[in-house]
């Protein structure tokens, strides 16, 4: 029955693995484009250490687990590698994960009979050939507009766009969307509305200038 539940539900998923999420997370996890149009894509603007790569690592797996092709970037290696990392965190969690044939230090691919795959590809303009149900860029705002949009057209008509970043500029493609009027769903992770990260905000906050905790948190 736990594997069943985990299966039908990403919230559950994400308990088993990591443990209770926080509000913005069960928002991010719950988003469904059949539901609504706007979560076909989402832009997640979060606060330092508020979850953001673990949010990222449980919507590609919980789309892995159903069968889907997921892309995953970030802008340097070692970021995507963490954030595989932590997807792996999750298939070793979870009951429902289904048979693995193959996995590498950038690629997870499920049995052809079930067809779920995730392929972590670096933040280039030459990341094309691919088509995905899912596409995660995470710290999004600090990629360049032409590598993050070259991902777009790799998405299935069905599928859906994740951006998650914390804040950098005040331009580029995260932050264009973010600041209009387009039909995208738009999510905010504050670090000091989070209680598990009120130690460490404090310390930051008696530790850096007014502006940059802003910007951190």
């Amino acid at each position: 029955m736990q594997g069943l539940a985990v299966s039908l539900d990403p919230v559950e998923r994400f308990r088993l693995a990591v443990g209770e999420p926080d509000p913005w997370q069960k928002t991010l996890l719950h988003t469904d484009p059949r539901l609504n149009e706007a979560d076909r894509m989402v832009l997640a603007l979060c606060g330092r250490q508020s979850g953001k790569s673990t949010s990222a690592g449980g919507l590609a797996n919980d789309d892995f687990s159903l069968g889907k092709m997921v892309i995953l970037t970030a802008p340097s290696l070692r970021q995507s590698t963490e954030l595989f990392r932590r997807i792996l965190d999750y298939k070793n969690s979870d009951p429902s994960c289904p048979p693995i044939v193959r996995q590498t230090q950038t690629e997870l691919e499920a049995h052809p009979r079930h067809g779920g795959r995730i392929v972590v590809v670096p933040a280039t303009d030459q990341a094309r050939g691919m088509t995905a149900d899912t596409i995660i860029a995470d710290e999004a705002c600090f990629l360049a507009d032409d590598a993050l949009t070259a991902f777009f057209p790799m998405r299935k008509e069905t599928g859906r766009i994740f951006l998650l970043s914390t804040p950098n500029m005040r331009e580029g493609f995260f932050y264009n969307p973010w600041t209009s009027n387009k039909n995208v769903r738009r999510i905010t992770a504050r670090s000091i509305d989070i209680p598990r990260r009120a130690a460490q905000v404090a310390f930051d906050k008696a530790t850096m200038s007014d502006t940059t905790f802003r910007r951190e948190h």
